[in-house]
């Protein structure tokens, strides 16, 4: 009997080395796969955007935006060439519902924008909006309910280091070149205090989620719960309204829900953790310095002009991105003496539906509804049927953070941006897939056959060559940014060459393509000399080809014309600029000046009474608010 036992212990040794040989090479195998290969583009872009910024381009979040095309491009060249690999794509059944109104929005908003009349400026917001579309669905084609933990732990690891950053700001120690450029109010890395408070409000719930999970490491859930505090704190000093009633209404929303779906222990521990965050966030200093409140006058009359805009074309909308194209026409005068400024741009109409209209008409509007209608309804509907499953306490948490995202969307700005904007579609792509999350039940794949042999080949290549193509033209309009922020600095020293040579590196994808072009046209004007004031005229008339009323673009053209002597032309501009800026005293004045050269005496007088009107309006006129929209002059 030794002697067997003894020869069956090898045998053993064999099959347990076996064993754990093909548990590697599993592993192996799933690390290196493609559908893994997938979720680490998504991890990266997910931790990377709110965490990077780059103070030598114009706009310090231009970082933000190329790591989030980078990011997208990525993720979905590895798809299509691992689908491509399988010969087939494959699409559950249970995710259709939710993927099907988002596909119908992205193919909608590409035939707007095909038959848009705005394409050069408007194609950085078409461009951001297609990839929000693309990231919920790849998220929820390459997801599934055993990856929402993880996919909840990689978002807020980001979210840890910009809290510690924002109290590096809160204590008035912030090595960067940006410090204390809005006052008192914290805006970490996100550049922006209404960004970083609708960032803070995003992954507030999910770190409840973290804290509430009773398998987690003690360690791990007692530094979500710290730092959930610490964000309470943070997002009052921001000194954004709207989203601190959110984040306490969130807060809140997420006790009743934890009290109505989930187990006891958890239970517990999301009610005493919001408490705590609601007491934080209502005790709180909003003592800020410098901090101005958000004017509920300033929503409603962008608002209302917005819906003018929108009855000029509401049934198919003007295109995607084109809303801050179209805007200054709808402006309503109230506007212009709130923000005490004359040459702001307006980027979004701070209201999502909206935006939608403006942009993309009816169908727009009812795809977008469509899509997170589904989303919360079959959120729903999830909690309700998995009481006890641990998928569905980060189910709690990926809902509450997206149903206050979309409450916040509908009154402020911030969700169109590369961050919290992506991050709040990428949050909608893992409850898409918390909905379809259903173990008990038996899925279905639909299969759609790709093409194999040679044809394979060059799919294969054409989408390579894509891809590639993407990149290049990301890096360049990443470049073209530093080039900008370049020409400003060299036409403030009145180095006007060396400011123009910048101005024309630009390429059109650009966000401040029609900007640079713009103020190329200041420069060859501060010149002064004939040939340069022509070339101004003409710079002036190509940025109103791509922008009809371009920030201050009429009343820049008028004062080349009057230079060069053409005053019916001047007249002509000027009267325009009068009609979409009424109130800037300024612009009559020069508009009396033009009619006088002309020989118009009643209409000079005209012109004058309007100007002193304009005056009145202005000194009377309420105190300027913070908002986040770029000084174009």
């Amino acid at each position: 009997m030794d002697t067997n036992e003894n020869q069956s212990l090898p045998a053993s040794i064999d099959n347990d080395t076996d064993r754990g040989l093909r548990q590697l090479k599993t592993m192996l195998a799933v690390f290196f796969s493609w559908r893994f290969s997938v979720h680490l583009a998504l991890f990266f872009t997910a931790v990377a955007l709110p965490l990077a910024f780059y103070l030598r381009t114009y706009d310090s979040a231009m970082i933000k935006i190329t790591i989030m095309q980078l990011g997208c491009i990525t993720a979905l060249t590895i798809w299509l060439l691992g689908s491509i690999s399988e010969g087939r794509i494959e699409i559950p059944s249970k995710i259709i519902p939710f993927i099907l109104p988002a596909l119908l929005l992205l193919l909608w908003n590409a035939v707007r924008f095909a038959f848009s009349q705005y394409r050069i400026a408007a194609l950085n917001g078409f461009i951001t909006q297609e990839i929000f579309l693309v990231t919920f669905m790849l998220t929820l084609l390459s997801f599934s309910g055993r990856d929402l933990r993880r996919a909840v732990i990689i978002i807020l690891s980001g979210w840890l280091v910009t809290i510690l950053y924002g109290f590096i700001q809160f204590f008035g120690v912030d090595p960067f070149a940006w410090k204390g450029a809005f006052g008192g109010q914290a805006f970490s890395t996100m550049g922006n205090p209404v960004f970083f408070a609708a960032y803070l409000l995003l992954c507030a719930p999910l770190a409840s989620a973290l804290a509430s999970d009773d398998e987690n490491p003690l360690w791990l859930r007692i530094t979500a719960a710290i730092f959930s505090i610490l964000g309470a704190f943070l997002i009052v000093r921001t000194g954004v309204v709207i989203e601190k009633v959110l984040f306490i209404a969130a807060s809140a929303a997420f006790m009743l829900l934890a009290w109505k779906f989930l187990k006891l222990k958890n239970r517990r521990i999301v009610i005493w953790l919001n408490s705590i965050c609601i007491i934080v966030c209502l005790l709180a200093s909003t003592n800020l310095t410098g901090f101005k409140k958000t004017n509920t006058d300033f929503l409603l009359e962008t608002w209302k002009g917005t819906v003018s805009l929108i009855k000029t074309q509401p049934w198919l909308g003007s295109g995607p991105g084109s809303f801050v194209v179209r805007y200054p026409s709808f402006r309503r005068s109230q506007i212009i003496l709130i923000e005490h400024k004359h040459n702001t741009e307006t980027d979004h109409p701070e209201s999502e539906l909206l935006e939608q209209w403006s942009d993309a008409g009816i169908p727009g509007v009812f795809f977008w509804l469509w899509m997170f209608g589904m989303l919360l309804y079959g959120g729903w509907k999830r909690l309700s049927d998995y009481r006890s499953d641990r998928i569905s306490v980060y189910g709690a948490g990926i809902y509450i953070a997206l149903t206050a995202c979309l409450f916040a969307m509908l009154m402020t700005v911030s969700q169109r941006f590369a961050c919290p904007g992506w991050l709040i579609y990428f949050t909608a792509g893992l409850l898409g897939v918390f909905c379809a999350h259903q173990p008990h039940k038996p899925d279905t794949v639909l299969a759609l056959p790709l093409p194999f042999g040679r044809l394979r080949l060059v799919f294969v290549l054409l989408i390579s060559a894509g891809a590639a193509f993407a990149v290049w033209n990301s890096a360049l309009i990443f470049k073209s940014d530093t080039h900008h922020n370049f020409a400003v600095f060299f036409s403030k020293q009145g180095e006007y060459k060396n400011a123009l040579e910048e101005y024309a590196k630009e390429v059109h994808g650009s966000p401040a393509y029609v900007m640079g072009q713009y103020f190329m046209g200041n420069v060859y004007q501060d010149c002064n000399k004939p040939e340069d004031l022509e070339k101004a005229v003409k710079q002036y008339r190509k940025v109103r080809n791509m922008a009809p009323d371009y920030v201050n673009v009429h009343f820049q053209e008028a004062s080349a014309l009057q230079k060069l002597n053409r005053i019916p032309e001047a007249i002509e501009r000027m009267e325009r600029q009068v009609q979409i800026d009424p109130v800037w005293e300024g612009a009559w004045r020069k508009l009396a000046e033009l009619y006088n050269l002309a020989g118009n005496v009643e209409k000079t007088k005209i012109a004058e009474q309007k100007a002193e009107e304009a005056k009145a309006l202005w000194e009377n006129s309420t105190t300027p608010i913070t908002t986040p929209k770029k000084l174009k002059e």
